[in-house]
């Protein structure tokens, strides 16, 4: 017996929607019944659907306030109190709050997570990422929630130490997650690369083993006259991955994979981060925040 269908508002600039709707054809139980480019305009058009999916908190809100249940784009909130908020609501009105645009759900990292899920890598000891960019305008929170989720998600905990350094109002930061047991993360992010492709690279060490999804391993070539050009294979995003678990869960009324718990935890763990840089200090966990020694 297949899952019900789900109606489903997409919402946010009309490049995003149309790349969404075209993924969404592929989602057998989805079916979109109306776009916008704000919440308040889908509302314009009637509320003839169950669920939105938007990218941003100001949208996810509306929509919850609505009964509707919310795929929103991470960082979901650029900041904790934002956050705690839109979770409020979303568990006032009985809806579903889920986060997309995770790494976690792009293919590589699919492919690492089962891995290591399936005990091939041993424990996780060592997790190291760059991200390199042409956008400086992005906040703290838009910057790093996809990698400090992923972080959490593989060492299943959050981190007990915390330091982190940036320069040029974030526009090139590093930053130490220090796990319980020993297991670590290290982080740089650049944002002033000039305007054209990005550079993307995980690795992940384990005590069996290790797993890597590099741009420079999937970089390939280009002979077209004069210098060679270099060409970088893209996976994908995981767009697909998220929109089709974000119907199901609404389908069968069960809770997605990053809960309101484990966005806190993210938000949390990324305000820390902005205190260690502007203090220099190391930040330590004590309960649920992160203090000074």
């Amino acid at each position: 017996m297949s899952d019900p269908s789900v109606r489903l508002a997409l919402v946010g600039p009309a490049s995003i929607v149309a790349a969404r709707s075209e993924l969404l054809q592929r989602v057998p139980d989805a079916i979109v019944t109306v776009t916008a480019e704000s919440m308040e305009a889908a509302w314009r058009d009637g509320d003839d659907f169950d669920a939105a999916v938007v990218g941003c908190s100001a949208d996810a809100r509306l929509a919850a306030e609505r009964g509707k249940h919310v795929l929103v784009d991470a960082p979901c909130a650029d900041s904790c109190d934002t956050a705690e908020t839109l979770i409020e609501v979303c568990q006032q009105a009985k809806v579903m709050l889920a986060v997309g645009g995770l790494p976690r759900d792009a293919p590589a990292c699919q492919a690492i997570i089962d891995r290591l899920a399936s005990g091939k890598l041993g424990d996780p000891g060592l997790l190291r990422v760059h991200r390199w960019r042409s956008d400086a305008e992005r906040s703290l929170a838009s910057t790093i929630f996809g990698d400090i989720d992923l972080a959490l998600h593989l060492f299943q905990a959050t981190p007990s130490e915390i330091y982190a350094i940036g320069r040029g109002n974030h526009s090139y930061l590093q930053i130490h997650l220090g796990f319980p047991g020993g297991g670590m993360a290290l982080f740089d992010f650049a944002q002033r690369l000039p305007a054209g492709q990005a550079y993307d690279s995980l690795s992940l060490i384990g005590s069996k083993g290790a797993a890597y999804a590099d741009d420079h391993h999937n970089t390939h070539l280009l002979f077209a006259g004069g210098h060679p050009a270099a060409l970088i294979s893209d996976s994908g995003t995981g767009g697909l991955r998220e929109l089709r678990e974000f119907v199901t869960c609404v389908a069968r009324g069960v809770a997605p994979a990053i809960d309101g718990k484990a966005i806190l935890a993210v938000h949390r763990v990324t305000d820390a981060v902005r205190r260690s840089i502007e203090s220099a200090a190391v930040l330590h966990q004590r309960g649920v925040i992160y203090e000074p020694a």
